[in-house]
């Protein structure tokens, strides 16, 4: 079921139902006057961020540093290209093979796994993602607030049930029964949809072209998501959502031919997008033995093309490969290779500085991360690779220190949080570890954790009167928040 219709649903159910009972269920807050219209930025942007918990708590995210910030710097890039006035953006990896991405309301961008794997270039990549910032951009969610609140309360009934047995017993059951209830509501609103989804098409290709990517990418990606819903026993997800046609695919090839004669500067894409494309397939791999096997049959047999340039992925994945399997020296014999073609690529440094730490050459390893963040002091994916190394050396004050810095330039980072808390633990930082888990649980939507976290943190402060004021004030907001969202 698509974001943008389940999002459509809960506004319906918050029409339609008292304030109290939705408290008490989804927790999510109140848009206000339901006959005031279309509901504003901020609204949308408290909403998505109370879904975003919930999304967070029950979905299998990709917590790799590297794979998340080559997402975030490739949406902030397409984002400044395209027409959203609201930036407040939260690109999420979700851990799953499966083909899908999605937009939904406050800026939440997130990509499958399986978008990586199914993209051949950036460009068709960067295309589904323009298409959802579209979604955006327009308001699209907002607009359909108001005839989602024409539904009938049988209908929010239904649906909200649908969705708390989703939340609750997970599985195909919720799902079932969500997709069942909502089939009626479909036929009367699917020429809306499609109106939308052409839209987004459109401003989507310009959006692609201004940020330099071939625009012809989108017509490229629906096209091949089209030939695997026919030779497929189930389309992908990503159709199911953003069911793609014939004639949309015309018109979507006729808009880029539209901008290609513009003549704009475009490319297919980069070679860090490739890199990426197979560490995302390490990732969802279930036996990196045979798939380091694999990966060194199609090295040596020069298979996967016809220049060394095209070889550097297959490099790069037999390298992340036989670090899983801790064959190190062929890790680290590829990774050589890799440095001669591209010596300054960040993403290759540090993946060679964990090759390294891992072999026993920690100081190496720390003396190149060292001089990339010379540069680039404030780098998500160089500060994270600096930790991890510090960490395998059971160097835990400096890991901590390191996660702390992280802590404050992405405090809404789950994973940060996340990885603090064991480094603190290993540190015996005892009362910094739960004020990490306190945040932790927070941004997953867990307040009940994170409020108690807070007070073993507060009981342990002892005599330090300004860390007591700091946790009794983090205390007192978190309960408000609480508060405020079983009110609204």
């Amino acid at each position: 079921m698509s974001v943008l219709i389940l999002a459509t649903a809960l506004t319906a159910v918050l029409s339609t139902y008292s304030s109290a009972t939705m408290s008490s269920n989804l927790n999510l807050p109140s848009l206000g006057d339901s006959t005031s219209g279309i509901i504003s930025q901020q609204e949308e942007h408290e909403l998505g961020r109370s879904w975003l918990k919930a999304l967070r708590n029950q979905t299998p995210m990709v917590s790799d540093p590297q794979l998340k910030d080559y997402l975030e710097n490739l949406i902030f890039r397409l984002a400044a290209a395209s027409q959203l006035q609201d930036h407040r953006l939260v690109p999420l990896v979700i851990d799953s093979p499966v083909l899908n991405a999605f937009a939904a309301p406050g800026g939440i961008v997130g990509v499958n796994t399986g978008l990586f794997l199914n993209a051949e270039t950036e460009a068709q990549f960067a295309a589904v993602l323009a298409h959802e910032l579209a979604h955006l951009s327009q308001r699209h969610y907002a607009r359909n607030v108001e005839e989602a609140r024409n539904k009938s309360i049988p209908n929010a009934a239904a649906i909200l049930g649908s969705i708390l047995i989703m939340a609750t017993a997970g599985g195909d059951a919720g799902a079932a029964a969500l997709t069942s209830t909502v089939a009626g509501m479909q036929s009367a609103r699917l020429r809306f949809s499609r109106q939308f989804e052409r839209e987004a098409d459109n401003i989507g290709i310009t959006t692609l072209a201004r940020a330099g990517f071939d625009p012809q990418a989108m017509p490229e990606i629906f096209e091949q998501m089209n030939k695997a819903s026919r030779y497929g026993s189930r389309p992908p997800e990503f159709l199911l959502t953003h069911p793609v046609t014939e004639n949309r695919i015309a018109d979507s090839r006729a808009r880029a031919d539209q901008m290609s004669d513009q003549q704009l500067k475009t490319t297919k894409g980069s070679q860090n997008y490739q890199f990426m494309r197979v560490r995302a397939a390490v990732l969802n791999s279930n036996n990196h033995h045979e798939m380091a096997r694999q990966l060194n049959k199609e090295l040596e047999s020069g298979l996967t093309a016809a220049s060394t340039a095209s070889l550097a992925p297959t490099r790069y994945g037999l390298v992340l490969a036989s670090m899983k399997t801790r064959n190190f020296t062929v890790a680290e014999q590829q990774m050589n290779l890799l440095l001669q073609q591209y010596p300054d690529n960040p993403y290759l440094i540090m993946t060679q500085s964990l090759v390294q730490a891992a072999s026993g050459k920690a100081s190496q390893g720390l003396k190149r991360i060292d001089q990339a963040l010379s540069t680039n002091p404030q780098s998500y994916p160089l500060m994270a690779t600096r930790a991890e190394i510090l960490l395998q050396q059971q160097d835990y004050a400096s890991a901590r220190d390191e996660l702390q810095k992280l802590s404050r330039l992405r405090p809404d980072d789950p994973d940060i949080w996340f990885e603090l808390a064991e480094v603190q633990g290993l540190a015996e930082d005892i009362v910094g570890l739960h004020q990490s888990r306190a945040e932790y649980f927070f941004l997953n939507g867990n307040l009940d954790d994170a409020i108690r976290h807070l007070q073993y943190a507060l009981k342990m402060s002892g005599d330090n009167f300004s860390l007591k004021s700091k946790l009794q004030q983090k205390l007192t907001d978190m309960q408000n928040y609480r508060q405020k969202m079983r009110n609204s």
